[in-house]
């Protein structure tokens, strides 16, 4: 991909169902999309043609490492004039009941969901406040893929919870912050989305597939595409007066589903 004057947009996590996407989202808005995943390279590269031959590209990029943060932001800033647009979506989940939770799941959950969302949205807003202002006074938008229970307690989720929940905390913080910069920072938070690994443990897991379909009001798991929609709403010219806050697609869920 050549670097354009089309709005730059940073998608970690890019190469997983949601990541996709976003993306596929943002192209078909006129963005020029930079995936960054930490698969690889043959398989991001791929996955980024796959979207756009000349629109999309990939990099590599571990979150939970500064350098390599640091590293692919470099990259993308060789594809893109400049980052208007940075997707926290990288993440992971391993639960576990409470009382056999190990250290080893909770240490990587959190460095997956909030250290890592803390480098890449640090690094994409020191590089944003360098970014000349735009329509609104905007200089950058920075998102994170949260969840429902962010604020919603779910059984044998000690770590994704407590994780999300932090994710939730930092952007508000960042958000009080750089606005004055021209700096929006937002959170989409989705329910139970059938897709990725959330996909695989409905499918496989009865127990699991019996208490999300109990949970939602809705009586279904979302797409990955009806999440996307959401991120390319608070990017644009619409959500521009947006910040601190979270979107929640969760069918329903948060408002506790009672039959009869």
């Amino acid at each position: 991909m050549k670097p354009t004057d089309e709005k730059g947009v940073f998608v970690t996590g890019g190469c997983g169902d949601i990541g996709r996407a976003v993306a596929a989202r943002f192209l078909a808005a006129g963005a020029c999309v930079v995936l960054a995943d930490k698969v690889p390279l043959a398989r991001g590269r791929a996955a980024a043609a796959d979207l756009s031959i000349d629109r999309a590209a990939f990099v590599r990029c571990d979150v939970t490492n500064a350098a390599s943060v640091r590293a692919a932001f470099r990259e993308a800033l060789k594809i893109v004039p400049q980052i208007d647009v940075a997707i926290c979506n990288a993440g992971m989940v391993q639960n576990e009941p409470f009382l056999k939770a190990t250290e080893k799941a909770w240490r990587a959950t959190h460095e997956v969901n909030l250290n890592g969302s803390f480098l890449v949205a640090r690094r994409a807003a020191q590089l944003m406040v360098k970014n000349r202002r735009r329509a609104h006074g905007r200089r950058g938008t920075i998102l994170f893929t949260g969840s429902w229970v962010q604020e919603m307690p779910w059984p044998e989720g000690a770590a994704y919870c407590s994780s999300k929940g932090g994710q939730q905390m930092l952007m508000r913080v960042m958000a009080q912050e750089l606005a004055g910069a021209g700096i929006n920072v937002n959170i989409v938070a989705p329910g139970i989305v059938y897709a990725g690994l959330s996909k695989k443990i409905y499918d496989a897991n009865r127990v699991f597939r019996k208490r999300a379909d109990s949970t939602i009001p809705m009586g279904r798991l979302c797409s990955a595409d009806e999440v996307a929609g959401s991120f390319v709403f608070l990017a644009g010219d619409e959500g521009a007066y947006i910040t601190g806050q979270s979107i929640v697609i969760d069918g329903g869920a948060t408002l506790v589903r009672r039959d009869g």
